[in-house]
């Protein structure tokens, strides 16, 4: 008898991944042998063997390999749960790209994406795809306010009607019950800067009893306001609040930490954070408004983040010789002001005249700011990377952590980043079988040398792949196998319950 939970669209179309597969399937169970067992609790490791039969962890413990069964040596390797990466924007183009190759290499099994504010509508229907056409890694999902909000609304900019609420409302209390995680909201972004308190506040009751996670509607100089606006949505709207990919993104206020945790320690709001000290974006949102023509804005958020050698262009469809190049750079090779040649960007980029692309990466947090989010046990971890974007976090934020900030900086132990990648992220979610290695939980494992793991993407080379993380299960089923991909597809959707 082969092994249990096995569904046809997993199989890969390449013959040396179907023979592997099918090797493995047709073994009564699969055994993690000798392996220093991180079990996501945060607890010291132990030595322990890994049995799992289908798509669950069945022993461990010193375990006695069954005939048959398929051995992965891991002496020497750390085993721990799959990574849960708590910002993700790896469902873009994930029906192209299903072995999410850039995801798996870097031990993500599940993707919490519906992010800022934006997703698949109705979730009904994408998570029927995902199942008739599964990825290599699992997907949960937020119901999006700006997704709710341009159903309703379409691109209005302006404040909501109560009656328009009510319409807004109705359709979160909908997508809950289709298994949204919780209400998302981008207020950086159009629709949801548009959207007031209040707004929000009725969304989030109506998401109950998810979760409201919010890129707030400001992350440099008015970060403390806007981490009070997502307080009192969590407070009055009757439910957890997480802010997404926290940062001091302005020189005027870093150092401040302090008070980040002051304004959540007493409250039931959490948060993610990404190891970057650069963050990715439109480049409207390095000034406040949307006043792109006022040049003392310009002036001041410039300064904010170090002058425009901080802001490197690495999208610009309209003239991609652009890409990869400051603005400093660009200013100096075309003889203009960078004010000029930003006002410029976003002309070709956003005008009734021409429509084009643009994003930045932009340098502007302190590294001793980054280690105390870190370090905070109530900040687990994200990517806010995609498959293919051009910033390095894409396919380097998990082994990162481990790496630099674990290994190298020491800035908190193993046991407790792994718990912050793993059973914080799946408590936080509402994930009840995943997130820890126990018997009954499903076989989401990651296996990893921790002397070696360390990330190798730049934002010259965004998708270069890690090292030294071996072999990845999602759902009992290999995906990377000793460091080969698989092309197998078992992830599922996550539907809250």
């Amino acid at each position: 008898m082969g092994r249990e939970g096995i569904q046809p669209p997993l199989w890969p179309d390449d013959l040396q991944s179907f023979v592997l597969l099918a090797a493995l399937v047709l073994a009564p169970g699969l055994v993690i042998r000798g392996g220093t067992l991180y079990d996501g609790t945060g607890k010291p490791p132990r030595q322990a063997d890994v049995r799992i039969v289908g798509d669950t962890i069945q022993e461990i413990g010193r375990v006695k390999a069954h005939s048959g069964d398929t051995i992965v040596e891991a002496r020497g390797l750390a085993v721990a749960p799959g990574f849960i990466d708590a910002h993700s924007h790896a469902d873009g183009g994930i029906f192209e790209d299903p072995d999410a190759e850039t995801q798996v290499r870097q031990g993500i099994t599940t993707a919490i994406v519906g992010v800022d504010g934006g997703s698949h509508y109705p979730l009904r229907d994408w998570f029927g795809r995902l199942e008739r056409e599964p990825a290599a890694l699992n997907f949960a999902s937020y119901v999006g306010h700006g997704t709710v909000r341009t159903a309703v609304m379409g691109d209005e900019a302006r404040s909501s009607t109560p009656a328009e609420r009510s319409a807004m409302a109705a359709i979160v209390a909908r997508e809950m019950k289709e298994g949204a995680l919780g209400l998302s909201s981008g207020l950086e972004y159009q629709p949801g800067r548009y959207s007031d308190t209040g707004e929000l506040i009725a969304l989030a009751k109506a998401a109950k009893p998810g979760l409201y996670a919010s890129h707030m509607r400001n992350e440099d100089n008015q970060s403390f306001q806007a981490i009070d606006e997502l307080v009192r949505v969590s407070k009055e709207g009757g439910l957890p609040g997480q802010i997404d990919h926290i940062k001091l993104g302005s020189a005027r206020v870093w150092g401040r930490t302090g008070d980040v945790f002051a304004r959540i320690a007493q409250t039931d709001v959490e948060a993610d954070v990404y190891p970057y000290l650069y963050w990715q974006s439109t480049i409207r949102v390095i000034i406040a408004t949307e006043r792109f023509e006022d040049r003392k804005q310009w002036e001041q958020g410039l300064a904010d983040i170090g002058g425009p050698g901080h802001v490197l262009l690495t999208t610009f469809s309209p003239d991609p010789s652009w890409q990869g190049k400051t603005i400093a750079e660009l200013a100096e090779a075309q003889n203009k002001d960078p004010i000029a040649l930003i006002q410029e960007i976003i002309a070709r980029c956003y005008s009734a005249a021409e429509k084009g692309s643009e994003s930045v990466v932009v340098t502007a947090m302190s590294d001793d700011d980054l280690k105390a989010f870190i370090r905070n046990p109530k900040v687990c971890f994200c990517s806010d990377g995609g498959l293919h974007g051009s910033h390095p976090r894409g396919a380097g934020s998990f082994p990162r952590v481990l790496g630099r900030y674990v290994r190298e900086e020491r800035t908190i132990s193993l046991s407790e980043a792994i718990r912050k990648m793993t059973a914080l992220p799946a408590r936080r979610f509402g994930l009840k079988d995943r997130g820890l290695v126990t018997k009954g939980m499903k076989a989401d494992l990651v296996v990893f040398d921790p002397v070696t793991i360390r990330d190798t993407a730049t934002t010259q080379k965004p998708e270069s792949p890690p090292v030294g993380l071996s072999t990845v299960l999602v759902n009992g089923t290999p995906v990377l196998w000793d460091g080969t991909i698989t092309h197998a597809h078992p992830g599922l959707p996550l539907r809250r319950k």
